[in-house]
């Protein structure tokens, strides 16, 4: 123990180049889109806002995600910010201000992306002036992108391209420095240009850019020359590399020690941030993987190194966090994830409130978020990107305390719980389950999502340490409604009951709920993913979500012993997973698990236990099923009798969550934070008499 309390190492202070980094935590470099438009690349007041946040909790450094050094670039469809002209200086330099008067260093990351976009769309937009950009995107060589279907082939670069792009980096460098930062990060990591030159998956050139491994490495090398000469002696200049591509053909960790070892005998840098993964492959790593598992990287990576090696890898726990550090497998450690999930972290870690630090579990809802065109968000933390109205000094007390009732210990009536309560409310809530968590129990139950479940028991505990009454195997239920309304006298009532998965197999196909359903055995998904019913025999699991519920259900049940077919209408198994980067591990575990799938078919009629499926794109060819049981992953509807029968009470209510419409748990959550503000606010009192009033005149 040492004045940095049991974390000496994460506590101390680490020197790159001219700048002393105060200590070793880091915000490792994630989307950045915090932006107007993708076609203008500024940052707004809500990327100072956000960024901000984080550095006033004490961050040694953070470093900004990638900006684009050209417009051509664009990173279809998301929002990132860019370098490319000086109108974008002042959104950047405000960040700056922002970040370093709390005494936290600030790197930003340049990208350009060679031939990983998506799509073409935001360069094609005919909204667009038809000479802005180029429809087509730039690579060393012609090799589309293995990732996407019918992968977008990239033009090859010419010599005076390649020379434009490394002019594009110098510029990039100088806007950056210009604007306030401390350094320059250049991007190599997960496929982008760089590392398309320097792979001989990706470089197909004869040339000078290609071929041999000097030439392959020529583009790195004379991009951060460029960038070192350009800023000067002061700034720091790092850079980010793979430690590992997972595909075969591609960079593995030999290379990479090579590569680092003829970087530090070339250039003038600074440091080395180690990540592992290509697009291609993966790079978002699922809640099964340990915290810190890129340990064994950065750990050969530095025996070749005399430069800081900067780790990054679910890490949560700071006593992983100094266990790395102070094994000497890192320099310093990157919250990539962690620290959207849980802004307050370092100071929680500070205080000693290890226990309410929200951990990041891998539900990689910010990636999908992105990668569908919208901003960083976070499953179970509402917060983000809404620092500049809820951030953490905004949580004051109410000025007089209310009594309020929840019923229902969902996702949304815990976050309910936990804010109404911080604010100084007395909060009782009722569940009528043996324990918490709605359907986030549910889905925490299935095979290798354990820790997505710890989203309930975290809200839960953090509602009681709030002092809010948490009484589980609780029901409230329309004959025991008026005494228990009686026995707390509440000021307003929340109406968090959730959904309900039907058996009946109800969904959008037709509307209807599966013809003969009740003569099957039937059962929902959720029902066996918690134990409350045992099937065996041939199983049929239909699925309609796309999620993870009905291929997890059905890995749970073949491993049960279980002959299991997975029934799907969409063209593809999981087709929802893709965007959480979960498609590539949710098809492993059910081809291991030696599952049947059955893509383009419905269930056209259930007879006891034979199931009559049909191709929806050919409803004459049917075939019949054997179904010992059938497990419906289906339509859902809402649980909200008791919301109405207590507005027809007048008493002063409100339903939050899926109890409104069934959606996921970042509806759920936000909208338990955002109703929980509300309570006792000067609008909320106005707003309840207004709805008393009008309910008693009813």
């Amino acid at each position: 123990m040492t004045d940095n309390g049991p974390y000496p190492h994460l506590f101390s202070p680490l020197r790159i180049r001219h700048t002393t980094i105060p200590n070793r935590v880091m915000f490792a470099p994630v989307c950045p889109t915090w932006v107007r438009s993708p076609h203008e690349g500024v940052f707004t007041e809500q990327a100072v806002a956000y960024y901000e946040e984080r550095a006033r909790t004490g961050l040694g450094m953070i470093i900004l995600g990638g900006h684009l050094i050209n417009k051509d670039t664009i990173y279809t469809p998301l929002g990132f910010p860019g370098l490319w002209n000086d109108a974008q200086l002042e959104g950047l330099a405000n960040v700056a201000r922002a970040v370093k008067r709390h005494g936290c260093a600030l790197a930003v990351q340049l990208l350009h992306l060679g031939l990983r976009s998506p799509t073409p769309f935001l360069k094609t937009d005919p909204a667009r002036h038809p000479d802005e950009y180029n429809s087509y995107m730039l690579a060393p060589s012609q090799l589309p992108a293995g990732e996407i279907p019918g992968g977008p082939t990239p033009k090859e670069l010419e010599e005076h391209e390649i020379e434009y792009i490394l002019q594009c980096y110098e510029d990039a460098a100088r806007r950056a420095i210009s604007a306030g930062l401390d350094g320059i990060e250049f991007h190599i990591a997960h496929g982008y240009l760089p590392w398309q030159f320097l792979s001989p998956f990706y470089n197909h050139r004869s040339d000078r850019w290609g071929g041999s491994y000097e030439n392959r490495l020529r583009f790195s090398l004379e991009a951060m020359r460029r960038i070192r000469k350009r800023i000067g002696d002061r700034p720091f200049l790092g850079y980010r590399i793979n430690s590992t591509s997972f595909w075969e053909g591609d960079l593995e960790i030999e290379d990479i020690k090579r590569i680092h070892a003829d970087f530090e005998k070339e250039l003038d840098i600074d440091y080395v941030s180690v990540s592992a993964g290509v697009h291609h492959s993966w790079i978002h790593t699922p809640m099964t993987f340990e915290e810190g598992w890129e340990r064994e990287y950065t750990r050969a990576i530095k025996s070749v190194a005399t430069k800081p090696v900067l780790l990054v890898g679910r890490v949560s726990d700071p006593g992983v966090a100094e266990n790395l550090l102070a094994s000497g497998d890192a320099d310093a450690i990157l919250l990539a994830r962690q620290m959207i999930a849980d802004e307050q972290w370092m100071t929680k870690v500070k205080e000693g409130r290890i226990s309410d630090i929200r951990r990041c579990v891998a539900a990689n809802y910010c990636w999908r978020a992105v990668i569908r065109g919208s901003r960083v968000q976070c499953a179970y933390n509402p917060v983000v990107g809404r620092e500049a109205v809820w951030g953490a000094s905004s949580m004051t007390k109410v000025s007089a305390s209310r009594r309020v009732l929840v019923i229902g210990a969902g996702a949304a009536g815990l976050e309910y719980a936990r804010v109404a309560a911080a604010r100084g409310n007395e909060v009782v809530v009722h569940e009528r389950e043996e324990a918490v968590g709605g359907h986030v129990r549910a889905y925490g139950a299935l095979p290798n999502r354990q820790q997505y479940g710890t989203i309930a028991t975290w809200l839960a505990e953090q509602a009681r340490g709030n002092g809010a009454t948490i009484k589980t195997s609780s029901p409230v239920t329309a004959d025991n409604l008026d005494a228990v309304l009686a026995a707390l006298q509440p000021h307003h009532v929340v109406v968090a009951t959730g959904a309900r998965y039907r058996r009946d197999g109800f969904q959008g196909q037709t509307g209807k709920p599966l013809p003969g359903w009740e003569t099957g055995n039937c059962v929902t998904w959720d029902e066996v993913a918690l134990d409350k019913v045992k099937v065996s025999g041939e199983v049929l699991v239909v699925d309609e979500l796309a999620d993870v519920a009905a291929p997890l259900t059905a890995v749970k049940l073949a491993k049960l012993g279980a002959r299991v077919r997975l029934l799907t209408k969409w063209p593809m198994i999981g087709w929802e997973t893709s965007a959480e980067v979960y498609l590539h591990w949710i098809l492993t575990y059910l081809y291991e698990a030696e599952v049947e799938m059955i893509t383009d078919h419905a269930v056209k009629s259930i007879n006891g236990a034979e199931v009559e499926i049909a191709n929806i794109y050919q409803p004459s060819r049917t075939r019949p099923v054997s179904a010992d049981a059938i497990v419906m992953a289906t339509a859902r509807s809402s649980e909200n009798a008791l919301y109405h029968l207590l507005r027809q009470r007048g008493v002063s209510v409100e339903a939050i969550g899926c109890a409104v419409a069934p959606r996921t748990v970042y509806e759920a959550t936000l909208e338990g934070h955002r109703a929980a503000r509300k309570l006792g606010a000067a609008q909320w009192e106005r707003s309840a008499h207004a709805a008393l009033q009008t309910q008693m005149s009813a």
